[in-house]
């Protein structure tokens, strides 16, 4: 198996000793005389740190080096999943949970079905809506969102538990994409995977992916994911949105494209021919 740290330190004649999940060795830092050696570097990403001075680098890039396509992200997210499989189960199910047995808003039963839809009359927050279990990178459900049946329903949208962090949706796909489409809500992803958009993600609305875009992403950039396409509603809130979060995403080292809608169009409303289309332009 290739070890990319080691290598390089052995092609760079470093001096190291092992120790845990580190490769320790005197300071590359110019102005340390380091007698003692303290500096650590990550054995998988080739992060390093000097807990004598606080210097801190990359080695890959204090020689001017690409990581050799070892990404400091992706592996720091494999340990994240790692410990996440060793973690707690999810949610149960909400009592009297029943599938949802007929289309509903134009989405096919089929699809409705391969989301997990479901109603129940046992849980107040979530009677008189259509309810879909939310699955992080486990497969396990993170939370439940519910949706009003009535088009006036206020609020329309109920998440529970409320004020729980949720990913982005669906986090993994039956089959291998190089790309993705990011819409902004769930029936917005729902109605282009109904037409046979099938690497489309949802990120409920822009707020909730602001702050935590690196986390959100990196389990498709382990997919091998390699551009994202941003496919917001065609008004002004929708496009200014799309600006304003291309640029965090190309900091996670994705190719991205924003994709104009005409005035008052959004996802939720693109017809099968629409969707066609998008699907040629999106290879």
């Amino acid at each position: 198996m290739s070890d990319p740290v080691l290598e390089l330190l052995k092609d760079k004649g470093v001096y190291f000793t092992h120790s845990g999940k580190d490769y320790v060795t005197k300071c590359f830092n110019p102005e340390h005389s380091d007698n003692t050696p303290s500096f650590r570097i990550d054995k998988a990403t080739g992060i390093a740190h000097c807990f004598s001075c606080g210097f801190k680098t990359n080695i890959f890039k204090f020689y001017g080096l690409l990581t050799n396509n070892v990404s400091i992200r992706v592996v720091k997210l494999k340990e994240k999943l790692k410990l996440l499989k060793e973690s707690t189960n999810g949610l149960d199910p909400l009592d009297g949970a029943k599938p949802v047995m007929q289309a509903f808003r134009g989405i096919s039963k089929e699809t409705l079905k391969h989301f997990g839809a479901f109603d129940t009359d046992r849980v107040e927050q979530m009677m008189d809506r259509i309810v879909f279990p939310i699955t992080d990178v486990r497969s396990k459900t993170v939370c439940y969102v519910g949706r009003h049946t009535m088009s006036n329903g206020n609020p329309r949208y109920v998440n529970y538990p409320a004020g729980v962090t949720i990913p982005l949706f669906p986090t993994k796909f039956d089959e291998h994409h190089r790309s993705i489409v990011l819409v902004e809500g769930i029936f917005d992803m729902l109605n282009c995977y109904d037409k046979g958009l099938k690497n489309v993600v949802c990120t409920f609305g822009t707020s909730k992916l602001l702050n935590d875009v690196q986390d959100k992403l990196l389990s498709y950039k382990v997919m091998g994911v390699e551009k994202i396409f941003i496919l917001y509603d065609g008004d002004q809130p929708g496009r200014d949105a799309a600006k304003k979060i291309k640029p965090l995403i190309e900091a996670c080292d994705f190719i991205v494209e924003i994709i104009d809608l005409p005035d008052d169009v959004d996802p939720g409303i693109m017809n099968v021919e629409d969707i066609t289309q998008l699907i040629e332009y999106t290879r």
